[in-house]
């Protein structure tokens, strides 16, 4: 299986699913085993035009845990603004935006937080650049998501994307405060890295610890480029 790309939990690899004779698959070799929560997460979270479809967990012959799901034919949006590939003019943006917030209004609704919304965790599946309606996004990577519940406690919470998450979520060092509205702020932070052609929330040149402190200070992200006033 070719290796497209190392992903945030493990290697990504482009496979074929022989016997259902569909588009090609993705396969998520997952550094860790997940728990039986984000493993329904996963598989329950099928039923939305906006969020990946996932096929199944499996297991090989070496114990890895193995998630199979279809394949973006275009990727993340991050990687498609950064590199020029896609140029979505404004209105584009924001259908892409509204798919977004869809998406996250079943996952809040089906009681879950997803935890670590951005660009990468975006799968872009139809792109056209000046037409708003021949566009079409999923939301991915649910290695985050938990149940939105402030008695719920899953030490990975203290690995924190700093650069996107809720000042509360720093304040607590990851342990409590995820909620919906941790992921509305994540989600304001998205949309800002949109229309800065994905360019990296605080700039790539300053630490997470510095951007930690900025964001305890109060300090905001700048009005991106493409944005006006309003």
């Amino acid at each position: 299986m070719p290796n497209i790309t190392d992903g945030h939990f493990g290697k990504i690899y482009e496979a074929e699913w022989i016997s259902r004779k569909e588009k090609p698959i993705v396969v998520i070799q997952m550094d860790t085993e997940p728990s039986e929560y984000e493993a329904m997460v996963y598989t329950n979270f099928t039923k939305h035009r906006n969020i990946v479809d996932t096929l199944g967990f499996v297991g090989n012959a070496r114990d890895l845990v193995l998630l199979l799901q279809e394949r973006a034919p275009h990727g993340n949006l991050k990687a498609l603004l950064q590199n020029g590939r896609f140029q979505p003019s404004q209105n584009v943006l924001i259908t892409i935006f509204i798919q977004i917030v869809e998406a996250m209004i079943y996952v809040i609704s089906e009681g879950i937080v997803h935890g670590n919304l951005c660009c990468a965790n975006i799968l872009v599946f139809r792109m056209n650049s000046s037409t708003p309606t021949e566009n079409w996004v999923k939301l991915t990577n649910f290695g985050w998501a938990h149940k939105n519940d402030r008695d719920f406690s899953d030490d990975r919470r203290l690995i924190i994307p700093v650069r996107y998450c809720a000042p509360e979520i720093l304040r607590s060092a990851g342990r409590t405060n995820y909620s919906e509205y941790s992921d509305a702020y994540s989600m304001g932070v998205l949309m800002w890295e949109a229309f800065s052609k994905g360019k990296v929330p605080y700039e790539s040149s300053i630490t997470n610890s510095e951007v930690r402190q900025r964001k305890m200070l109060g300090e905001k992200l700048s009005k991106p480029f493409m944005c006006d006033d309003q």
